[in-house]
Protein backbone atom coordinates (compact mmCIF):
# COMPACT_ATOMS: atom_id res chain seq x y z
CA UNK A 1 0.00 0.00 0.00
CA UNK A 2 1.14 3.90 -0.84
CA UNK A 3 0.28 6.24 1.42
CA UNK A 4 1.32 10.09 1.17
CA UNK A 5 1.81 13.20 3.97
CA UNK A 6 2.20 16.66 2.50
CA UNK A 7 5.39 19.17 4.60
CA UNK A 8 4.39 22.53 6.04
CA UNK A 9 4.78 25.88 7.10
CA UNK A 10 3.22 28.25 9.40
CA UNK A 11 2.76 31.68 9.02
CA UNK A 12 1.43 32.80 11.95
CA UNK A 13 1.12 32.00 15.94
CA UNK A 14 4.36 30.39 15.94
CA UNK A 15 5.59 29.96 19.85
CA UNK A 16 2.19 31.23 20.71
CA UNK A 17 0.15 28.08 19.60
CA UNK A 18 1.48 26.44 22.18
CA UNK A 19 -0.50 28.90 24.60
CA UNK A 20 -3.52 28.89 23.24
CA UNK A 21 -3.39 30.85 19.89
CA UNK A 22 -4.91 29.21 16.84
CA UNK A 23 -1.77 29.30 14.14
CA UNK A 24 -2.46 29.46 10.31
CA UNK A 25 -0.34 27.20 7.98
CA UNK A 26 -0.32 25.64 4.57
CA UNK A 27 0.04 22.54 3.27
CA UNK A 28 2.95 22.42 1.06
CA UNK A 29 3.34 20.77 -2.89
CA UNK A 30 6.60 18.93 -1.12
CA UNK A 31 6.12 15.59 1.22
CA UNK A 32 6.31 12.37 1.98
CA UNK A 33 5.24 9.48 0.89
CA UNK A 34 5.45 5.65 2.42
CA UNK A 35 5.56 2.04 0.68
CA UNK A 36 4.42 -0.54 3.19
CA UNK A 37 4.49 -4.20 1.79
CA UNK A 38 4.50 -7.62 3.32
CA UNK A 39 7.85 -9.49 3.69
CA UNK A 40 8.43 -13.48 4.18
CA UNK A 41 11.33 -12.57 6.86
CA UNK A 42 9.65 -12.63 10.27
CA UNK A 43 10.80 -8.67 10.70
CA UNK A 44 10.04 -5.67 10.12
CA UNK A 45 12.44 -3.72 8.25
CA UNK A 46 12.49 0.23 7.53
CA UNK A 47 14.13 2.50 4.33
CA UNK A 48 14.00 5.93 4.57
CA UNK A 49 15.04 8.18 1.55
CA UNK A 50 15.64 11.64 0.65
CA UNK A 51 14.73 11.86 -3.72
CA UNK A 52 17.21 8.39 -3.99
CA UNK A 53 19.95 8.56 -1.22
CA UNK A 54 19.22 6.31 1.85
CA UNK A 55 19.21 8.45 5.36
CA UNK A 56 18.67 6.01 7.34
CA UNK A 57 17.73 2.62 8.02
CA UNK A 58 16.64 -0.03 10.89
CA UNK A 59 15.67 -3.74 11.42
CA UNK A 60 13.28 -4.78 13.77
CA UNK A 61 12.30 -8.30 15.65
CA UNK A 62 9.08 -9.66 15.90
CA UNK A 63 8.63 -8.70 19.88
CA UNK A 64 9.67 -4.74 18.16
CA UNK A 65 13.39 -4.88 19.50
CA UNK A 66 15.75 -3.21 17.69
CA UNK A 67 18.36 -5.22 15.56
CA UNK A 68 20.11 -2.81 13.41
CA UNK A 69 20.06 0.89 12.83
CA UNK A 70 21.71 3.52 11.20
CA UNK A 71 20.65 6.16 13.98
CA UNK A 72 20.29 4.67 17.29
CA UNK A 73 17.99 7.71 18.19
CA UNK A 74 15.82 7.63 14.88
CA UNK A 75 15.62 3.63 15.26
CA UNK A 76 13.87 4.41 19.19
CA UNK A 77 12.05 6.75 18.19
CA UNK A 78 10.56 4.88 15.43
CA UNK A 79 9.92 1.90 17.91
CA UNK A 80 8.12 4.02 20.32
CA UNK A 81 6.07 4.81 17.38
CA UNK A 82 5.63 0.87 16.02
CA UNK A 83 4.59 -0.03 20.00
CA UNK A 84 2.09 2.25 20.39
CA UNK A 85 0.29 1.31 17.15
CA UNK A 86 0.69 -2.40 18.32
CA UNK A 87 -0.90 -1.54 21.36
CA UNK A 88 -3.90 -0.27 19.17
CA UNK A 89 -3.96 -2.59 16.36
CA UNK A 90 -1.96 -5.85 17.66
CA UNK A 91 -2.94 -7.75 14.10
CA UNK A 92 -1.05 -5.18 11.75
CA UNK A 93 2.16 -6.86 13.43
CA UNK A 94 1.38 -10.49 12.87
CA UNK A 95 3.55 -10.87 9.65
CA UNK A 96 7.06 -9.31 8.87
CA UNK A 97 6.58 -6.43 6.96
CA UNK A 98 9.13 -3.64 4.89
CA UNK A 99 8.80 -0.21 5.27
CA UNK A 100 10.13 2.30 2.31
CA UNK A 101 9.31 6.17 2.62
CA UNK A 102 11.11 8.95 0.50
CA UNK A 103 11.08 12.59 1.06
CA UNK A 104 11.03 14.50 -2.01
CA UNK A 105 12.66 17.69 -0.08
CA UNK A 106 16.34 18.03 1.93
CA UNK A 107 15.43 17.72 5.56
CA UNK A 108 17.27 20.44 6.62
CA UNK A 109 14.54 22.69 5.16
CA UNK A 110 12.12 21.81 7.78
CA UNK A 111 9.25 20.88 5.91
CA UNK A 112 8.41 18.38 8.44
CA UNK A 113 10.33 14.99 8.29
CA UNK A 114 8.80 13.89 11.71
CA UNK A 115 5.33 14.89 11.46
CA UNK A 116 5.23 13.56 7.84
CA UNK A 117 6.10 10.36 9.09
CA UNK A 118 3.30 9.80 12.08
CA UNK A 119 0.64 11.27 9.21
CA UNK A 120 1.89 8.32 7.44
CA UNK A 121 1.96 5.35 10.18
CA UNK A 122 -1.55 7.15 11.19
CA UNK A 123 -2.82 6.43 7.90
CA UNK A 124 -1.54 3.17 7.51
CA UNK A 125 -2.60 1.84 11.46
CA UNK A 126 -5.48 3.87 11.07
CA UNK A 127 -4.41 5.18 14.58
CA UNK A 128 -5.20 8.65 15.75
CA UNK A 129 -2.08 10.86 14.49
CA UNK A 130 -2.23 12.88 17.60
CA UNK A 131 -1.78 10.02 20.05
CA UNK A 132 1.42 9.01 17.99
CA UNK A 133 2.53 12.77 18.52
CA UNK A 134 1.76 13.02 21.86
CA UNK A 135 3.84 9.67 22.47
CA UNK A 136 6.61 10.76 20.00
CA UNK A 137 8.00 14.31 18.68
CA UNK A 138 5.05 16.17 20.60
CA UNK A 139 4.78 19.55 19.46
CA UNK A 140 1.77 21.80 18.70
CA UNK A 141 0.29 18.99 16.03
CA UNK A 142 -0.22 21.80 13.59
CA UNK A 143 2.16 20.01 11.15
CA UNK A 144 0.58 16.76 11.57
CA UNK A 145 -3.24 18.66 10.44
CA UNK A 146 -0.64 20.17 7.79
CA UNK A 147 0.16 16.68 6.69
CA UNK A 148 -3.74 15.81 5.12
CA UNK A 149 -4.66 19.28 4.60
CA UNK A 150 -6.31 20.22 1.17
CA UNK A 151 -5.80 24.48 2.07
CA UNK A 152 -4.34 26.79 4.19
CA UNK A 153 -5.56 26.26 7.47
CA UNK A 154 -6.06 28.00 11.18
CA UNK A 155 -5.54 25.44 13.64
CA UNK A 156 -6.39 24.65 17.72
CA UNK A 157 -3.95 22.68 19.35
CA UNK A 158 -6.48 21.85 22.06
CA UNK A 159 -9.33 20.98 19.62
CA UNK A 160 -6.78 20.01 16.96
CA UNK A 161 -9.75 21.21 14.94
CA UNK A 162 -9.15 23.02 11.80
CA UNK A 163 -10.73 25.89 9.35
CA UNK A 164 -10.09 25.98 6.30
CA UNK A 165 -8.30 29.59 4.64
CA UNK A 166 -9.03 31.70 1.65
CA UNK A 167 -5.97 33.69 0.92
CA UNK A 168 -6.82 36.81 -1.71
CA UNK A 169 -4.62 36.47 -5.01
CA UNK A 170 -3.59 39.91 -4.01
CA UNK A 171 -1.84 38.47 -1.00
CA UNK A 172 -0.28 35.38 -2.19
CA UNK A 173 0.63 36.70 -5.74
CA UNK A 174 3.16 39.26 -3.61
CA UNK A 175 4.67 36.49 -0.87
CA UNK A 176 8.18 34.85 -1.27
CA UNK A 177 9.45 32.00 0.97
CA UNK A 178 13.47 31.92 1.52
CA UNK A 179 15.21 29.24 3.63
CA UNK A 180 17.72 30.76 5.56
CA UNK A 181 20.26 28.23 5.17
CA UNK A 182 20.30 26.61 8.87
CA UNK A 183 18.00 24.05 10.38
CA UNK A 184 16.38 25.16 13.48
CA UNK A 185 15.73 22.64 16.56
CA UNK A 186 12.21 23.03 17.18
CA UNK A 187 12.24 21.09 20.03
CA UNK A 188 14.96 23.08 22.05
CA UNK A 189 13.16 26.55 21.04
CA UNK A 190 9.76 25.09 22.61
CA UNK A 191 11.63 24.29 25.79
CA UNK A 192 13.37 27.74 25.77
CA UNK A 193 10.02 29.11 25.46
CA UNK A 194 7.82 27.18 27.54
CA UNK A 195 10.19 28.90 30.52
CA UNK A 196 9.01 32.32 29.32
CA UNK A 197 5.27 33.73 31.03
CA UNK A 198 3.54 34.19 28.43
CA UNK A 199 -0.16 36.65 29.57
CA UNK A 200 -3.46 36.22 28.41
CA UNK A 201 -3.12 39.35 26.57
CA UNK A 202 -0.47 38.42 24.26
CA UNK A 203 -1.89 34.94 22.84
CA UNK A 204 -5.21 37.54 22.62
CA UNK A 205 -2.51 39.43 20.25
CA UNK A 206 -1.30 36.92 18.17
CA UNK A 207 -5.16 35.62 17.63
CA UNK A 208 -6.41 39.33 16.82
CA UNK A 209 -3.46 39.48 14.31
CA UNK A 210 -4.29 35.92 12.60
CA UNK A 211 -7.88 36.89 11.84
CA UNK A 212 -6.83 40.21 10.62
CA UNK A 213 -4.10 38.62 8.55
CA UNK A 214 -7.01 35.93 7.19
CA UNK A 215 -9.40 38.45 6.06
CA UNK A 216 -6.78 41.01 4.56
CA UNK A 217 -8.04 41.75 0.89
CA UNK A 218 -4.87 44.10 0.13
CA UNK A 219 -1.02 43.32 0.46
CA UNK A 220 -0.60 46.53 2.42
CA UNK A 221 -2.75 44.89 5.51
CA UNK A 222 -1.23 41.55 5.25
CA UNK A 223 2.31 43.26 5.76
CA UNK A 224 0.52 45.15 8.51
CA UNK A 225 -0.05 41.75 10.51
CA UNK A 226 3.17 40.26 9.59
CA UNK A 227 5.13 43.44 11.42
CA UNK A 228 2.52 43.50 14.46
CA UNK A 229 3.15 39.75 14.52
CA UNK A 230 7.12 40.20 14.55
CA UNK A 231 6.84 43.00 17.13
CA UNK A 232 4.78 40.97 19.74
CA UNK A 233 7.33 38.05 19.64
CA UNK A 234 10.68 40.30 19.24
CA UNK A 235 9.31 41.78 22.65
CA UNK A 236 8.18 38.03 24.03
CA UNK A 237 11.28 36.27 22.95
CA UNK A 238 13.66 39.68 23.62
CA UNK A 239 15.49 39.30 20.04
CA UNK A 240 15.82 41.37 17.23
CA UNK A 241 13.57 40.75 13.70
CA UNK A 242 15.05 39.17 11.05
CA UNK A 243 14.72 41.88 9.01
CA UNK A 244 16.20 44.17 11.64
CA UNK A 245 19.03 41.87 11.81
CA UNK A 246 19.58 40.97 8.40
CA UNK A 247 17.69 42.80 6.24
CA UNK A 248 17.48 46.34 7.39
CA UNK A 249 17.63 48.03 3.60
CA UNK A 250 14.71 45.75 2.59
CA UNK A 251 11.89 47.84 1.74
CA UNK A 252 8.86 45.67 2.45
CA UNK A 253 7.70 43.09 5.32
CA UNK A 254 9.74 40.37 6.29
CA UNK A 255 8.53 37.68 8.63
CA UNK A 256 10.32 34.65 10.65
CA UNK A 257 8.25 31.25 10.50
CA UNK A 258 8.60 28.92 12.70
CA UNK A 259 11.06 28.37 15.37
CA UNK A 260 13.19 31.94 14.87
CA UNK A 261 16.92 32.18 13.84
CA UNK A 262 16.08 28.78 11.38
CA UNK A 263 14.39 27.22 8.62
CA UNK A 264 12.54 29.83 6.37
CA UNK A 265 10.88 33.24 6.88
CA UNK A 266 8.60 34.90 4.45
CA UNK A 267 8.85 38.35 2.49
CA UNK A 268 6.80 40.53 0.95
CA UNK A 269 7.01 42.17 -2.65
CA UNK A 270 5.98 44.37 -5.25
CA UNK A 271 8.48 42.76 -8.10
CA UNK A 272 9.19 39.49 -7.90
CA UNK A 273 12.08 39.51 -9.79
CA UNK A 274 13.71 42.79 -7.63
CA UNK A 275 12.61 40.53 -4.20
CA UNK A 276 14.80 37.16 -5.77
CA UNK A 277 17.58 39.45 -7.10
CA UNK A 278 17.83 41.25 -3.74
CA UNK A 279 17.81 37.93 -1.62
CA UNK A 280 20.16 35.96 -3.92
CA UNK A 281 22.33 38.90 -3.58
CA UNK A 282 22.85 38.53 -0.46
CA UNK A 283 23.52 34.73 -0.73
CA UNK A 284 19.87 32.92 -0.56
CA UNK A 285 19.68 30.67 -3.05
CA UNK A 286 16.35 28.85 -2.00
CA UNK A 287 13.27 30.77 -2.50
CA UNK A 288 9.54 29.92 -3.63
CA UNK A 289 6.96 31.82 -4.47
CA UNK A 290 3.38 31.23 -3.37
CA UNK A 291 2.09 29.25 -6.04
CA UNK A 292 5.16 27.13 -5.98
CA UNK A 293 4.95 25.79 -2.35
CA UNK A 294 1.33 25.66 -1.87
CA UNK A 295 -0.12 22.06 -2.07
CA UNK A 296 -2.10 21.66 -5.38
Amino acid sequence: MDYYASGKLMLFGEYLVLKGSECMAIPLSYGQKMQVEHSEENNFKWTARVNEDVWFSACFSKDLEIITSSDAAKAAILLILFKRIKAENPSLFQTGLYFQTQSDFPLEWGFGSSSTLISLLAQWSETDPYLLLENSFRGSGYDVACASAATPVIYDMESHQTVPVYLFPKIISKLLFIYSGKKQSSEKEVQQFNSLKISAEQVEQMRTIIVAAAKSTQIDTFENTMEESEKLLSGILKLPTIKEQKFPDYPFAIKSLGAWGGDFFMAVYRKENDARNYFMEKGYSVLFNYNELIKK
